[in-house]
């Protein structure tokens, strides 16, 4: 009985062999060369106001739709850039950049080994430096919708009075642990 299975295996296997063999014969005899293509010119996608909807098993990646001014620049340019960062933190002591709402433990820590240490370096950023950082965490529009670079500009200026209006405490709690709401944040 086991030589007849190990006969049926080696039967299997040759036929396998011999079908894989046939099947690029056939492939190389009767398929003609795709004909040379002409160029094409570059299309141009346009920014879409929302995000489409796609059922979660077929997301491979989250889709990023930059704002639309995020979206016009890289346009224009064609190609996003990675901003400069920085070895460490200037003096040995890096700003606190959970202050910025949006900005919690996990993305400070992201933005350390980028090099992002200070406000000033934040609020720098071109839109197609938003684009690549947007993109390179997979934030879908996040620091355009949550105003890093406005938030990061008032902390690096010193205008605290103007961020806490707008911004409250940023997500950060207090003493009692609670958090204050601005202007532009959810209450």
């Amino acid at each position: 009985m086991t030589h007849l299975l190990i006969e049926l295996a080696f039967w299997m296997l040759f036929v396998y062999f011999l079908g894989c063999l046939l099947g690029w014969a056939a492939r190389n005899l009767f398929v003609a060369e795709p004909a040379a293509q002409p160029a094409m010119a570059p299309v141009v996608a346009k920014p879409i106001a929302k995000p489409v909807p796609i059922p979660a098993p077929m997301v491979a990646r989250p889709v990023v739709v930059p704002t639309p001014a995020v979206a016009a620049s890289v346009m224009e340019t064609g190609k996003m850039e990675r901003p400069k960062g920085i070895d460490k933190a200037r003096g040995g002591k890096a700003d606190d950049l959970q202050r910025i709402s949006g900005i919690g433990p996990k993305n400070e820590g992201i933005l350390h080994n980028l090099g992002f240490f200070h406000f000033d370096q934040i609020a720098a950023w071109t839109p197609a430096q938003v684009a690549w950082v947007d993109d390179h965490l997979r934030f879908n529009g996040r620091i355009a919708r949550e105003e890093w670079i406005r938030q990061a500009d008032l902390l690096a200026t010193g205008k605290e009075a103007e961020f806490k209006r707008e911004y409250g405490t940023g997500g950060m709690k207090n003493t009692k642990g609670e958090t204050l709401s601005g202007s532009r944040t959810r209450k």
